[in-house]
C-alpha cells in the first residue's frame, strides 16, 4: 500500500470517472453519478495541491444514470454523456453554461444542480450503448461503440451527425473501444473475448484482430503514450496483458495482481513504463515496467507513423504478416533500435503499489492530464479517490 489517498466523496452510486483533457494546467476530473430513483449529477472536481484535497467546482443536474462521459478535447464546456432510462441507453452532447465562479475551498460547488443544455442527441441503433469516444486528434469527431454496432459522428455547431456505421460482426459482443492518440483513423474495440482494430475512414469491417485476446471478456483497452503500435488490454480474467499491433500472435507481456475482475487499465499519458488498473476486488494496483517499456523507448524520439503505415501495422496484425511488411522502414529501424534499448538494472516487470482502501467494487480510473503523477479512481459507492505514483519509481523513471 503507497501514501493515503486523497478523497471525495459523491451522494450516490457512481461508475463514471473521466479526467478534463483540455486542462494541462489544474487536474481536474468528471464524474457521474448512477443513482437509479434520485435525479442524478456531474460533478467537476479540481485537485487542490496546497490543501492537498478534492475540491467540487461545479455540479449539474442529469436526466438519468451515466454510463460513461466523453469531454471534448478543446474545450471544457462541452461533453457526451452515455445514460439509461427504462431499460434504455443513448447518448447526448451537453454544453455547460458559464458558471458563477469556482467552488470555495471547502469543495462545496458553486451552485448545486446547474442546468446542462443539451445540443445533441445521438441515438444507437439497436443494442445496449456502451461509450462514446471523441477523438483527441479530431475534435469534430466522436465514435460510439454499442452491443453489436459502431457508429461514428460529425460534431458541428448545429448538433451531431451521423456519418458511417457498420455491425460488429457476428457473435460479437463489444464492450468498449479506444482511438488512437495520434492516428485519427485507427481505432480499437473490445469485443467479447477479442480485440478488433477497424479504419475510420472505411468503416465496414474490422481490419484486424487479435482471437482470445482474454480467456474472458475484454473490457479495457489503452494506446500507449509513445510507441504507436502498443496496447494494454485488461478483461474478466483478471489479466492484464500487453500487445504489438503488427505481430499480436501473442502477448508481450502478462501481468496479475487482481482476484476479480478487471473494468478498467490505462497507460500513463505521459510514461510508457507506467500502467494502472481498478478491479472488482476493490483494488487500484500501479504497474512499473522499465523492460518493456525499453524495448519501445526509441519510438519517443522518432516521428509518428503516419495514417497509411498505422493503419497497414494493424492490418497486419489480422493477417500474421511480419511487422517489416506493415510498418515504414522507419518504423521497423525504430524497432529495432528500442529493442537494443537497455532497462535499469535489477528492475522487474510488475506490481509496485496497491491501494485497497476501498469497500465496493472500482469502475472508474484516469491519471490527471495535467500532472502524470496524480491517479485517481472511482468505487461503486461513490467515493473518489487520487493517489500519487510513488517517490522511488517516480525517481527511476526521471533519474
Amino acid at each position: 500500500m503507497g501514501e493515503a489517498s486523497t478523497t471525495y466523496q459523491l451522494k450516490y452510486q457512481a461508475r463514471v470517472l473521466v479526467a478534463l483533457p483540455c486542462d494541462t494546467i489544474s487536474s481536474k476530473w468528471l464524474v457521474g453519478t448512477t443513482a437509479l430513483r434520485e435525479e442524478n449529477e456531474i460533478r467537476l472536481l479540481q485537485y487542490d495541491a496546497d490543501n492537498e484535497q478534492l475540491a467540487c467546482r461545479r455540479a449539474w443536474a442529469h436526466p438519468a444514470e451515466m454510463w460513461d462521459i466523453a469531454p471534448c478535447p478543446t474545450r471544457d464546456d462541452l461533453f457526451i454523456t452515455v445514460w439509461a432510462k427504462g431499460g434504455n441507453s443513448t447518448a447526448s452532447l451537453w454544453r455547460a453554461p458559464a458558471g458563477s465562479g469556482e467552488g470555495e475551498p471547502s469543495g462545496r460547488p458553486a451552485a448545486e444542480g446547474e442546468a446542462l443544455e443539451q445540443q445533441a442527441e445521438l441515438p444507437g441503433v439497436s443494442g445496449a450503448m456502451r461509450c462514446a469516444l471523441w477523438s483527441s486528434q479530431q475534435s469534430d469527431t466522436v465514435v460510439t461503440v454499442e452491443e453489436g454496432h459502431l457508429r461514428k459522428w460529425a460534431i458541428t455547431e448545429a448538433g451531431a451527425e451521423a456519418t458511417s456505421s457498420c455491425p460488429a460482426g457476428e457473435m460479437v459482443q463489444l464492450w468498449s473501444g479506444a482511438l488512437h492518440p495520434r492516428n485519427a483513423s485507427l481505432l480499437c474495440t473490445a469485443g467479447s473475448n477479442d480485440v478488433q482494430t477497424w479504419d475510420l475512414r472505411t468503416l465496414g469491417r474490422p481490419m484486424g484482430e487479435i482471437k482470445m485476446a482474454h480467456k474472458m471478456p475484454v473490457r479495457s483497452i489503452s494506446f500507449a503514450p509513445h510507441c504507436d503500435t502498443r496496447i494494454l488490454t485488461a478483461g474478466d480474467d483478471c489479466k492484464l496483458r500487453f500487445w504489438d499491433l503488427r505481430n499480436p500472435v501473442q502477448p508481450l507481456l502478462e501481468l496479475g495482481g487482481h482476484r476479480h475482475w478487471v473494468w478498467r487499465a490505462a497507460y500513463n499519458p505521459v510514461h510508457d513504463s507506467l500502467v494502472a488498473s481498478c478491479s472488482s476486488d476493490c483494488c487500484v494496483n500501479l504497474y512499473y515496467t522499465p523492460n518493456l517499456a525499453a524495448a519501445a523507448a526509441a519510438a519517443t524520439s522518432q516521428a509518428v507513423l503516419p495514417a497509411d503505415a498505422a493503419s497497414g501495422v494493424a492490418a497486419a496484425a489480422a493477417s500474421g504478416a511480419p511487422a517489416a511488411a506493415a510498418a515504414t522502414t522507419a518504423a521497423g529501424s525504430t524497432a529495432s533500435a528500442a529493442s537494443k534499448a537497455p532497462a535499469r538494472s535489477g528492475d522487474l516487470d510488475g506490481k509496485v503499489v496497491s491501494w485497497d482502501e476501498n469497500d465496493d467494487s472500482l469502475y472508474g480510473l484516469a491519471w490527471s492530464a495535467a500532472d502524470p503523477w496524480l491517479l485517481a479512481s472511482l468505487s461503486f459507492d461513490g467515493r473518489v479517490a487520487l493517489n500519487k505514483v510513488p517517490k522511488n519509481i517516480k525517481y527511476k523513471i526521471l533519474i
